[in-house]
């Protein structure tokens, strides 16, 4: 069985991150993997190292934020190419890792070769909230049959009233970190880790920053992260925004856990296009609370005052102060229970457990499908 895995981007975000964390789980089933996607990221290499065969596949670049008629042409000629390649392609299941490839998908999934469409997997990771991104992705998913397992409710729920079959969720799953519990002998330290873009709030986290600085002046803010699927004036935004401030930015770090054995508090001020960010659940693991926005997919891992804070009013005013009250609690329970819930929801094992689960399925349904139409024809 041959599993051909597209991914939009080479460069190492979450979704590529989970799709690494996946393939040694998936070659354990004795199912071949071909990891495809464009551009000179790490991600072919990597996955070259776990086992899998890589392809280089041509898919454009595209502006951040507001899409241009420009874009919309790359866009219809980057789908056609595509999916004459997809049909040339040796596999026996595709899975697409992001929404922009289901339009080449469902034209390329009936292969050159095969006697009927081959099954698809479309892995939904993101909120799209452009209502046309999500019909086209849903028209998509409607004419290739896919099979959605979204990694979030929230991500769930834009496709479920579209599509006529059910969405399954699997939650994020992250390999261990050591845990360890946070000691006040030092300044307080503060900080975000993720890609420096206005998803992940870097810019609500530097004002909130401003405003705790003058009442705990010993307080030092850490940016982990680098500029990735973003405009310049965001980069530069934020950049001024730290000016005059105590922080230390890291740039890209593969070591997270290095990252966050040096923090006391991650903060976590995501717009509502979040999923079920990984850096929570790896927080979760190393004993790091999480002070983070009510918003998008983080509500349903985040418990307010259980396991980690939310802030409903998702605004820097309101985070500075949530920061500033958590900073005098005893931290030490919240961060053995939110310990225990990665233990219980989030682990790697678990993660790779019901995705090869999920791929059996259609594996399986292709099969009856595959011996009803041979006693059909028979």
């Amino acid at each position: 069985m041959k599993i051909l895995f597209l991914e939009q981007f080479s460069e190492p975000g979450g979704g590529q991150r989970n799709l690494l964390d996946l393939l040694p789980a998936v070659m354990d089933r004795g199912w071949k993997a071909v990891v495809a996607a464009p551009g000179s990221g790490p991600l072919l290499e990597s996955a070259r190292r776990l086992g899998a065969e890589t392809e280089r596949i041509s898919l454009g670049s595209y502006s951040a934020g507001r899409k241009t008629a420009g874009d919309a042409a790359r866009f219809v000629i980057d789908t056609i190419a595509l999916g004459r390649w997809i049909s040339r392609q040796d596999c026996d299941v595709i899975s697409a890792g992001g929404a922009r490839l289901m339009p080449a998908v469902a034209r390329g999934a009936r292969g050159v070769r095969a006697a009927h469409t081959r099954p698809v997997i479309f892995q939904a990771q993101h909120y799209l909230g452009k209502s046309y991104a999500v019909a086209l992705a849903a028209r998509a998913i409607r004419s290739s049959n896919a099979t959605v397992i979204a990694n979030s409710e929230h991500v769930a729920s834009q496709y479920k009233s579209l599509i006529d079959s059910p969405v399954r969720v699997v939650y994020n799953g992250t390999a261990e970190l050591p845990f360890a519990e946070r000691k006040r002998e030092r300044a307080l330290r503060i900080g975000i880790v993720g890609r420096i873009a206005p998803m992940k709030g870097q810019t609500d986290f530097l004002r909130a920053a401003a405003q705790i600085a003058p009442h705990a002046p010993e307080t030092k803010f850490v940016v982990c992260g680098s500029p990735m699927f973003t405009r310049q004036a965001y980069v530069d935004e934020v950049h001024r925004l730290a000016d005059g401030l105590p922080v230390e930015f890291l740039g890209w770090r593969d070591d997270v856990g290095h990252v966050l054995a040096g923090l006391d508090l991650l903060i976590a001020p995501s717009t509502a296009a979040e999923a079920t960010t990984r850096v929570i659940l790896e927080a979760c693991s190393a004993g790091v609370p999480v002070v983070a926005y009510a918003n998008g997919g983080i509500p349903e891992i985040v418990r307010d005052g259980d396991n980690g804070f939310l802030v409903p009013e998702c605004e820097p005013a309101a985070l500075a102060r949530k920061i500033l009250a958590v900073a005098k609690m005893d931290l030490r329970p919240l961060a053995l229970r939110a310990r225990a819930d990665w233990e219980r929801r989030f682990t790697l094992d678990r993660y790779q457990c019901e995705m090869t689960d999920a791929i059996s399925q259609v594996i399986r349904a292709r099969e009856t499908t595959s011996e009803r139409l041979r006693s059909a024809s028979g």
